[in-house]
């Protein structure tokens, strides 16, 4: 036997049970006896890769719902996700079978036009293997920190022949048996019995598995000491289903290297939680979230829209994708959508499943008739295939093209070096340097989410603000904040920008396309920026030249010296009468006395 990967941080063993719900056309039965009826006598399933075959499930709290559990399955590389996607969907497709033999429809969650819509509404259960105690601490304090991205993310409301309700997660809305999950100092049993304790004092409850997080699993689901995830809502597509569960695995792997090293996760506020929670429950990506603030002050509360936190969080996953070999079909349902939005704030683009569907009911008010949703969950090809890349091509061909060649970058990741040859192992070993790559002292690079977070602070230094620019500059690649600034809605972006454009001194107004860096004009910036260490290239033209200032730059290549450029803005505006306008700054950032080439 060969040895062909090994990981730090390895991926483990999985279980996804896929919601669904039932709908009796027949006024005179209920949804709850057909389910009953099916689960005495189950269809047969296929068995998964290790020979357990996949079994279908009732819950005691959604009377009206199916899940088709997969059992345990690794997700640990593209050909084994490919598998576990066409068994499930197999399965799916059997299961809607003999739903429509008995009389029913299967369809996904949230059909308004039932006598109870809430009988249906379920979530996807995902739980996560673990190895210890601490992991599992770990891993449920992560997906606590970040539990309204996730429910932004991948929120379904009420749908119907009116098309789709606005917000979050109808679910959830609705849920008196779901509380948000506790910090963990441990997962000692008289410190999970202390959680209890506080359950039953705020909640009236004392059962661990109502969290939004279960860190000892549900039995219900045979997930017993599992990690289990009760935060997606039951999506449309078993694409949408894998998609969140390659987002789990990322994140469990993520958890395990904290707990490698050594690390804990911090102990968000319990209010800064619930209250975030609460807003993309509402609101899904369109929420605006709370920032914490670490120190008290009579401003406002900040705010961050929840499109911005899902990217950040997404661009933190990358280099768990990348272990798992994710590719670029992979990501896309995850990516694609709040990329090519920019923000939270409607765009048109579809984002995630609630947006797949009002995008269907958009163009086609026949698209959630029941007859028709149900005859797409019979079908393994239809419920595997990526609908919202297809909704977002059709929608704009070029963006969606571009999108792609991005996230095809991003998964690429930047090339390695290569150790020398002459070196011998053990000394290449001995003397590698620390993980970040850097010298003692030197400041970790930046990515643009993160150079952003420190701008923010209102009382940053200017030396700082320099340094911070150079730390971003280390990340290598296409130096652009345009994206990321777009991501923080427009008052933030106008803040950030004001400070990163530099004082009148590091300014140099331009006014055509450069031909080359002994330029004038570049020569000027230049000179500024190896003077105060950063300066900046200013364009106020036609609006049909800002592609031409794009191209001189690119045409232009590095700038000498070491100086890194950073696109900073790049956008259009309506002048006097009408005439059509155009910006682009261009930040000059030169590197320190030691030249950190």
């Amino acid at each position: 036997m060969a040895l062909v990967a090994l990981y730090r941080s390895a991926p483990l063993r999985q279980r996804i049970a896929k919601g669904y719900s039932v709908f009796v056309p027949d006024p005179g039965r209920r949804a709850a006896d057909l389910v009953d009826a099916l689960l005495a006598d189950p269809p047969l399933l296929p068995s998964g890769p290790a020979g357990q075959p996949y079994v279908v499930r009732g819950g005691s709290r959604a009377r009206g719902a199916l899940w088709i559990d997969s059992g345990r399955v690794s997700l640990h590389d593209p050909a084994a996700r490919a598998r576990a996607a066409g068994t499930l969907a197999v399965s799916v497709a059997r299961v809607a079978a003999d739903v429509r033999r008995r009389g029913g429809l299967l369809l996904p969650a949230g059909r308004q036009q039932q006598p109870d819509p809430a009988a249906g509404l379920c979530a996807d259960l995902h739980s996560a293997e673990v190895l210890n105690p601490v992991q599992r601490e770990v891993f449920t304090n992560l997906l606590r920190e970040h539990t309204a991205s996730l429910i932004a993310l991948t929120g379904r409301q009420l749908y119907g022949p009116a098309g789709v309700a606005p917000g979050g997660s109808a679910r959830l809305s609705r849920s008196f048996d779901q509380v948000s999950t506790r910090y963990l100092d441990s997962c000692a049993p008289e410190h999970l019995e202390r959680v209890r304790t506080r359950l039953r004092q705020e909640e009236r409850v004392g059962r661990l598995e109502v969290m939004d997080i279960s860190p000892l699993g549900l039995p219900e689901v045979d997930a017993g000491g599992d990690v289990t995830v009760r935060l997606f809502d039951a999506q449309v597509t078993v694409a949408g289903t894998l998609a969140h569960a390659l987002l789990v695995q990322a994140l469990s792997m993520w958890s395990r290297d904290m707990e490698r090293t050594g690390r804990r996760v911090r102990q968000v506020p319990q209010s800064l939680v619930e209250q975030n929670r609460a807003r993309a429950v509402a609101h899904g990506l369109a929420a605006e979230l709370l920032v914490e603030q670490g120190r008290r002050t009579e401003e406002p509360p900040r705010t961050r829209s929840a499109g911005h936190t899902v990217r950040a969080l997404l661009t933190e996953l990358m280099p768990f994708l990348r272990q798992l070999e994710a590719t670029t079909d992979e990501l896309a349902p995850l990516f694609l959508g709040v990329e090519m939005a920019g923000a939270a704030a409607a765009s048109g683009f579809v984002r995630n499943e609630n947006d797949l569907l009002a995008h269907w009911h958009r163009y086609d008010r026949t698209s959630l008739d029941p007859e028709r949703l149900a005859q797409g969950l019979t079908a393994p090809d239809w419920l595997t295939a990526d609908h919202l890349g297809a909704a977002n091509r059709s929608l704009a061909p070029g963006s969606w093209a571009a999108a792609r060649v991005w996230l095809t970058d991003r998964v690429t990741g930047p090339a390695s070096q290569p150790q020398p040859q002459s070196q011998p192992p053990h000394e290449a070993e001995r003397d590698r340097k620390p993980e970040s790559r850097r010298e003692p002292g030197r400041p970790a690079a930046l990515s643009a989410d993160k150079l952003l977070d420190r701008l923010a602070d209102p009382d940053i230094p200017a030396p700082e603000i320099v340094e911070a620019l150079r730390s971003y500059c280390r990340t290598g690649g296409a130096l652009d904040l345009t994206r990321p600034l777009r991501s923080r809605g427009r008052d933030e972006a106008r803040t950030l920008r004001r400070v990163l454009r530099q004082r009148a001194g590091q300014r140099v107004r331009c006014e055509k396309p450069p031909a080359s860096w002994e330029d004038a004009t570049a020569t000027r910036a230049l000179r500024a920026a190896g003077e105060h260490g950063v300066a900046l290239m200013h364009w106020d033209l036609p609006a049909q030249d800002r592609a031409r200032v794009r191209e001189a730059l690119r045409r232009m290549g590095r700038a000498p010296d070491g100086v890194r450029t950073v696109l900073l803005t790049d956008t259009h505006y309506t002048a006097r009468e009408d005439e059509k306008r155009g910006t682009v700054e261009v930040l000059l950032v030169a590197p320190s006395e030691e030249a950190d080439r």
